[in-house]
């Protein structure tokens, strides 16, 4: 039982998600070549983004490597990335499928209840509320407080993602309502973002500047293209980083390529996705007339947005910049470095495409991330060991991911205070 689950999780979302998609869309009684053509086309839209992403990623780490030998980046922590993070996560087969049930067990309840209503299908994004309950679990000895972590971590995240729908609609446009975005850090970094925001606002001088992408004048709009963007940002990463000339093309190329298609890959996947929406609509109004439903959905499919991807390549020398001068971090990050741009979302939602402002709240971020890597990397590192996880011996490791679990955090600094 617990391989099947262990293969099944190992599967990653863009086969998990569709699967989840068809099995959803038969249980609110859509046909069954629509539930499978909406599980197929939510499919390709993931294979799609994980492709975009791989070429951002492929390029990144010639270009970060570079860099840390030109400026002779070395700290001691090193950076295994999200990948193994998840991995990580899922080492322990019986605390995982207890962390599963308990999930929709609690989900279920509060829907009951009417204490929340979003139905979290993001079954492939558990690994996060997992993987801080499993550090819990490690650091207390107790499988109960693990599991306890997890879940309020899920909940919590449930929550306060669907009291933020409508700022997201506002932001994003209609094509988001009836979603919850409860990956990782989003929501309460979408909530932090909109609190730094409130607070520039009320900083005299500071609270003028505006630079938006989306509203250049006309006569240097071209550049902000997405396309444009890409490969200036990918040529001039390449060309600080001491690459030749025709790898600074090859590398140009390569993210224009990237960020003209992510948007895409998104309509993709939301082509596959709106069939579904309005069928669980119907479906949960007809059981629970007057009552609101949303899905719990991954945060990529917000990666549509141009700027997203543009202050994520923006970050990766404001992160390494970071990582180097900030007092008490030992954190270099490197593996996780090309999803920057999932964690630059909130922000750049919180803060309404000013791209100052974007720049301002990620600098705190990033920062704040590096110190609980650094804070949680000594565990982090023994719970790998313990799990299985191949590293060099000696290394202690991290992720620049468990940075950004930011709710899950506090709560595991919380019940190992205590216990």
């Amino acid at each position: 039982m617990l391989n099947v689950v262990n293969t099944i999780l190992g599967l990653g979302a863009a086969v998990i998600m569709p699967l989840v998609i068809l099995i959803l869309g038969l249980v609110f009684r859509m046909k069954i070549k629509n539930a499978v053509r909406a599980g197929l086309t939510v499919g390709i839209g993931f294979t799609g983004i994980n492709l975009a992403i791989g070429l951002i990623s492929n390029n990144l780490g010639g270009i970060v490597e570079g860099l840390q030998k030109k400026f002779n980046l070395t700290l001691n922590i090193t950076d295994v990335g999200w990948p193994a993070g998840s991995a990580i996560s899922f080492g322990n087969g019986t605390f995982v499928v207890a962390c599963i049930l308990t999930f929709l067990a609690i989900n279920a309840i509060f829907l009951i209840l009417n204490w929340t209503h979003t139905l979290n299908v993001d079954i492939f994004n558990y690994w996060h509320h997992i993987l801080i309950g499993t550090m819990s679990y490690f650091a207390t000895g107790s499988m109960f407080i693990g599991i306890i972590v997890a879940t309020a971590f899920m909940m919590i995240n449930t929550i306060l993602a669907e009291r933020q729908e409508d700022v997201v609609v506002d932001f994003g446009g209609e094509q988001w309502r009836g979603l919850s975005f409860t990956t990782q850090s989003f929501p309460i970094q979408l909530l932090f973002s909109r609190a730094c925001n409130w607070v520039i606002d009320r900083i005299p001088g500071i609270n003028k500047i505006n630079f938006n992408l989306n509203q250049l004048p006309s006569s240097i709009s071209f550049f902000a293209e997405p396309a444009i963007l890409g490969f200036i940002l990918g040529g001039l990463l390449s060309a600080v980083a001491g690459y030749a000339w025709e790898n600074i093309l090859s590398v140009g190329i390569n993210m224009a390529a990237a960020m003209y298609l992510l948007p895409r890959m998104v309509s993709i996947m939301m082509e596959g996705l709106a069939p579904l929406t309005d069928a669980a609509r119907e479906f949960m109004t007809s059981k629970f007339p007057g009552r609101k439903f949303n899905l719990a959905m991954d945060y990529c499919m917000l990666m549509g947005d141009k700027e997203v991807i543009t202050m994520g390549l923006i970050g990766i020398p404001i992160v390494l910049f970071l990582a180097v001068v900030l007092p008490g971090n030992k954190f270099l990050p490197f593996t996780d470095l090309p999803s920057l741009p999932y964690w630059v979302i909130g922000i750049v939602y919180g803060s309404r495409h000013n791209a100052f402002r974007t720049i301002l709240i990620s600098i705190i971020s990033f920062s704040l991330a590096l110190y609980m890597v650094t804070d949680l990397a000594p565990l982090f590192t023994q719970m790998a060991s313990n799990v299985g996880f191949e590293f060099v011996k000696g290394t202690t490791i991290g992720g620049y991911c468990i940075g950004f679990e930011w709710v899950g955090y506090i709560l595991h600094k919380i019940v190992t205070f205590i216990f």
